[in-house]
Formats: C-alpha cells, sequence, structure tokens
C-alpha cells in the first residue's frame, strides 16, 4: 500500500542510464582512480575480476566495494565528501562524461507540476547522488562505510533493495509511477500501481518483464 490513502501520487526514478546518460559512480571513481598512477595501476590490475564479481547479481557488491576501496582509499570522511563536490562542479560544468537526459528531467517536472511527489531512489552513494541533483528531488541510495582506510559498499540500494529502502522510509510498498533503464529494477516496476516506465530498453527487455507478468510497462526513447 501507498503510505498514506488520498496522499499525492508518488514518481520513482531511476539515476543512472535513466536521469543520467551514462553512471555517475564509474565516471567519480575513473577520477579518484586516475588522480594518482599508483591508484590507477592497482585498478587496471583489479579491474578484470571486479568486471566479473560485478557481471553477477550475488557478489555485484563485492566488485564494485573493491573498486571504491581502491578508489578512495586513505580519505577520511571529509576528503570523500570534497571529492565528490569536485565531481558535481566538474559535472555541472560539462567536463565529465556524464550528462542529463532532458527528457527525463521534463518527465520529473511534468509529474511535479500535476501535485506528484517525486524522489530518485539509485544504487550510487546517496551523498554523491544529492550532490549531482541538488534541489531536484530527494533521493535514496546506497551507503558507504570506511573500512581498512577506504570506503566499502554498506548497503547496497540495488535491484527489490531499491523497494525495501522505499518501504523504510515510508514510501510503503506501491508507489503510482516508476521509471528506470534497466530489468533489474523489475520490481521497482512491479510496485508501480498505475503505470512503469522503462527507458531505452536494450532488445527483448519489454518481452522479459511481459513474460513475469508486468504487462503495465511502457517504454520510453529518452535523449
Amino acid at each position: 500500500m501507498s503510505p498514506a490513502s488520498g496522499s499525492a501520487p508518488i514518481a520513482v526514478f531511476d539515476l543512472d542510464g535513466t536521469l543520467l546518460a551514462g553512471d555517475s559512480t564509474a565516471s567519480w571513481l575513473s577520477q579518484l582512480v586516475f588522480s594518482s598512477w599508483l591508484r590507477g595501476s592497482v585498478a587496471l590490475v583489479a579491474l578484470p575480476l571486479c568486471l566479473l564479481l560485478i557481471w553477477w547479481r550475488a557478489s555485484r557488491w563485492i566488485g564494485a566495494s573493491v573498486l571504491l576501496w581502491i578508489a578512495t582509499v586513505g580519505y577520511d570522511q571529509k576528503a570523500l565528501l570534497e571529492s565528490m563536490d569536485r565531481f558535481a562542479k566538474r559535472f555541472e560544468r560539462g567536463e565529465v562524461s556524464l550528462r542529463w537526459r532532458n527528457d527525463g528531467l521534463k518527465a520529473m517536472e511534468r509529474h511535479r507540476s500535476a501535485g506528484d511527489r517525486v524522489l530518485v531512489v539509485t544504487a550510487a552513494p546517496v551523498w554523491l547522488a544529492e550532490r549531482l541533483l541538488g534541489s531536484r528531488s530527494p533521493v535514496l541510495g546506497s551507503t558507504l562505510v570506511r573500512r581498512w582506510g577506504g570506503w566499502v559498499l554498506g548497503y547496497h540500494c540495488y535491484g527489490k533493495r531499491k523497494c525495501q529502502t522505499l518501504e523504510q522510509n515510508g514510501y510503503g510498498t506501491a508507489w503510482d509511477y516508476a521509471y528506470t533503464d534497466s530489468y533489474d529494477d523489475a520490481p521497482l516496476l512491479a510496485g508501480a500501481s498505475k503505470r512503469g516506465f522503462i527507458v531505452n530498453a536494450r532488445p527483448g527487455v519489454l518481452a522479459r518483464l511481459a513474460a513475469h507478468g508486468q504487462s503495465r510497462i511502457s517504454q520510453l526513447r529518452w535523449t
């Protein structure tokens, strides 16, 4: 159920690949990793194994955490947040390989104009997503914790955990609209009581969703 009967409709948006053309975490980590030859060298050695771990859903958080640790070892929380601030400023100036999808921003504005509650739920670190989104929307995302002098994933807000995060933050177990680019967000789409939208989906994704009983999914092409 939604949080409160009669409350404003809720529109939930994914971030990477949906509102953003690109992966915010990968872009931020690349900036950190290649800031020094040592980090870059270690990351290049670890990358094949990390990509293999990321490919498998059950071990995705391990691969991501290894890359996070390599990129952030030696950073306290102040330095970590400052690195995100610098990245967000570079993003705003168009200096990174990441950009907003204008159609996504327009969709958010349409929902706000209709009186809907708009929020972003992402697997990206919530601290990073908040800096990129600014005042555009409340954000729910992954948490980071410090381990062995660097940072790793604490709570990975990914797949069905996005639904759990929504419920834990008072948004109930159903929302009205959901927008995502990923089949991994099938649980998020299933929770959309009015309409779910798949953005720039790869071939076969709609068929896979329909095969699992999700027939209220519309395909969008956003630029």
